[in-house]
């Protein structure tokens, strides 16, 4: 459980409501079930009670949550996405069970807690400083490059295997920047290692994840960036047909992308292409022939172009979150926008 969650369970300190909110599903929905397991076990137990909030009521969910548990003694009570309500709804909803900070404000029973579940990265911020002590709001953002290698190594010490550092890069190129992909990922390789197996090599990586998921992957970021719409189209198709999700596919393509990027400021300032590659790779001679292609691509690029195909994906990922578009209609637009820029370069 991250720090600054853990220190509410602290004596006396447990918010009647918790907003866990944010894009990281990964690490939100791991507090989430660890929170609820702290809050149950501190209570001795308790009744579980979850909504949909894109198909339960304001009314609903608040006279549920108001009403005092009759067979139990604790009971939590689950919203989960809190995201589909409308701005609005998701404000009532927070004046209705704390409408202010003193204790008499409080609407939620000493019995029950509140726990409200959502993906998106706002929440209705006036209620919630209204709300005082009441509301813990605490937000889980996307991992940055970094963050997501350090996770690479930790998940795979929850599995009790060990990674390899050429591994864990090439596992961050197919599962881009996404928790949930890179954990799925790496219990997809623990399963194909077997019992035997404790170390995860890069052939295992290309083994285990196949080309449905690895080569496609690469393929559909290639095609993209060379502006080969036809081919862009159909290794979209085999990653759906695989089940990745769209929004891991455009962190894929944006990582991508920032490593095309830093091949070109490299190209900028006087580097080979080959000296480019053998940068980006740490002098790793066995991933080189990857990052070859990067700083090939890099060389028919501009860093004021690169920046505006970085900017396109941003668009379409804040499309995709806003419900403006599906995300298939996002992601076809996307890779049409992308290659006829290509072509018109």
């Amino acid at each position: 459980m991250r720090p600054d969650v853990a220190a509410t369970m602290k004596k006396g300190t447990t918010a009647p409501i918790y907003i866990m909110y944010g894009e990281d599903a990964y690490s939100r929905g791991r507090n989430v079930d660890e929170l609820v397991e702290r809050l149950t076990s501190a209570r001795g137990g308790a009744d579980l009670n979850a909504f949909d909030a894109a198909e339960s009521s304001v009314d609903d969910i608040a006279s549920a949550v108001m009403t005092a548990p009759m067979f139990a003694s604790a009971r939590v009570v689950i919203v989960r996405r809190f995201e589909e309500m409308s701005t609005d709804d998701q404000a009532r909803l927070i004046r209705t069970l704390a409408p202010g900070k003193r204790p008499a404000d409080l609407r939620v029973p000493d019995e029950t807690q509140v726990i409200i579940v959502s993906s998106s990265k706002t929440v209705p911020r006036k209620e919630v400083n209204a709300a005082g002590p009441h509301v813990a709001a605490f937000e889980f953002k996307p991992a940055y490059a970094r963050d997501a290698r350090a996770f690479v190594f930790e998940r795979a010490k929850e599995l009790e295997v060990r990674i390899d550092p050429d591994a864990a890069s090439l596992l961050l190129e197919l599962a881009g920047l996404d928790y949930v992909a890179i954990s799925q990922e790496l219990e997809k390789v623990v399963t194909y290692l077997g019992p035997s197996g404790r170390r995860i090599a890069v052939d295992d990586i290309r083994a285990a994840v196949g080309r449905s998921s690895s080569q496609t992957v690469f393929d559909f970021c290639d095609a993209v960036i060379d502006g080969n719409s036809t081919k862009a189209l159909s290794a979209l198709a085999d990653l759906i047909r695989s089940e990745r999700q769209v929004l891991a596919i455009l962190g894929t393509l944006a990582t991508k992308l920032r490593r095309v990027m830093e091949a070109r400021v490299m190209l900028d300032g006087g580097s080979t292409q080959d000296e480019a590659a053998t940068a980006l790779v740490g002098g790793n001679p066995k991933v080189k022939w990857k990052e070859a292609r990067t700083a090939a691509q890099a060389s028919r690029l501009s860093q004021m172009q690169i920046a505006a195909m970085l900017s396109r994906i941003a668009r379409a990922d804040l499309d995709i979150k806003t419900g403006l578009m599906s995300e298939s209609l996002a992601i076809e637009v996307l890779i049409s926008d992308l290659c006829v820029r290509q072509k018109l370069q």
